[in-house]
């Protein structure tokens, strides 16, 4: 029998070890652990430590009350997008952290203090999460993890190490999937019987214009100069304006809509936003029509860039087109070009063989020992 412990009960029924003594002359209660959790013989244990603690002079109560009032994860994350998300990012992103945060982190979390999250806690969490939802949304969960917790690091709610920072994330390759002229015909087809006027509208201009999901969702009246035939964009997901050209079958198909002289947006909707807000199920009854079902929103924009490629463009032009900020992004329908590189080398390969691609090369005469030939 350890002097000082004893069992809690309380009026639900639940049991937990605690330690009473004097410290620094005050009566003092720290609890050890709940039962079943920690068996008798741990506890008197435990037990032990405080009181060899409290001879060595230390305070464990006043260490029980620090760990009691270190941050959880769940106000880690409340904090996160009070005072980060909703602050410094777009709407988009903010949506994109809310869902994450709500889907792809365990409930448990929310009550656990944050020294308590360790490296295998989240590895474990991304193997998972690539199993169940796929590499993507498992690596974006670990990268939003990770953020979240340097800012703790900054806001000085964690002085270890952060878990996060060793994950290896999965490999990701980049979808190449572009629709050929079949395939948009097919769609096209399709959109003849879509219902709605809006979605009717809405593909066809993100495959002619290339355009990503939200900003078309988001396009105004007030942004489109009908005489210069241009659309400026106020804001994109780079943060700047873009000013677009539009082709004439799009201005045909925008003075066409109801919408014009009638709204605000061109795609009114009846939700808080004031226009539509999610395409994902009237695509999914296109495509399924189309007969393309493992083609996604934004490979229209994928599609409309692999046929500027097809024509001869350059890449820098294809990168203003589409708003590209870094070339790099551009360069990855590089390999679309390589028809012109093909007909360039073919060209110099007949030249070489004197104009016959088809005839070889003479082979040098063989020279004899002393170097005559």
């Amino acid at each position: 029998m350890v002097r000082g412990l004893g069992v809690r009960v309380t009026a639900s029924g639940a049991k937990s070890f605690i330690f009473e003594a004097r410290i620094k002359g005050r009566p003092r209660r720290v609890t050890i652990g709940r039962w079943p959790d920690l068996t008798v013989a741990l506890a008197r244990q435990r037990a032990m430590e405080i009181r060899t603690a409290i001879a060595r002079g230390e305070n464990p109560h006043e260490a029980h009350l620090a760990e009691k009032r270190e941050t959880t994860f769940g106000e880690l994350a409340d904090r996160y997008m009070c005072e980060y998300s909703r602050v410094h990012k777009r709407p988009r992103s903010i949506a994109d952290d809310e869902y994450y945060l709500a889907h792809y982190l365990p409930n448990v979390w929310r009550t656990r203090r944050l020294s308590d999250i360790g490296r295998t806690d989240i590895e474990r969490l991304h193997a998972r999460l690539g199993s169940d939802h796929g590499k993507y949304a498992a690596n974006h969960t670990v990268r939003l993890l990770r953020h979240m917790l340097n800012l703790a690091h900054r806001w000085d709610l964690l002085t270890s190490e952060n878990p996060a920072a060793g994950v290896k994330l999965f490999r990701e390759q980049k979808r190449e999937r572009y629709l050929n002229p079949e395939e948009v015909a097919c769609v096209n087809h399709a959109l003849l019987e879509e219902p709605d006027w809006r979605w009717r509208a809405y593909f066809p201009l993100a495959l002619m214009l290339g355009i990503r999901k939200s900003e078309l969702l988001a396009m105004r009246w007030q942004d489109i100069d009908l005489n210069a035939r241009t659309w400026r964009i106020p804001e994109t997901k780079a943060g700047n304006s873009h000013l677009l050209p539009l082709p004439v079958p799009v201005m045909a198909m925008l003075e066409s809509l109801p919408s014009r002289g009638t709204s605000e947006w061109v795609f009114p909707g009846d939700g808080t936003t004031g226009h539509i807000v999610e395409p994902a199920k009237a695509w999914q009854r296109v495509r399924a029509r189309a007969g393309v079902a493992d083609v996604r929103i934004h490979d229209l924009r994928h599609t409309l860039a692999s046929w500027l490629v097809a024509q001869g463009f350059n890449l820098p032009l294809i990168g203003r087109a589409l708003n590209h900020t870094q070339t790099a992004t551009t360069a990855r329908y590089a390999h679309l070009a390589l028809d012109p590189v093909r007909a360039a080398l073919e060209q110099t390969a007949a030249l070489m063989m004197n104009h016959d691609a088809a005839r070889p090369l003479k082979p040098l005469p063989a020279r004899q020992p002393d170097g005559r030939a």
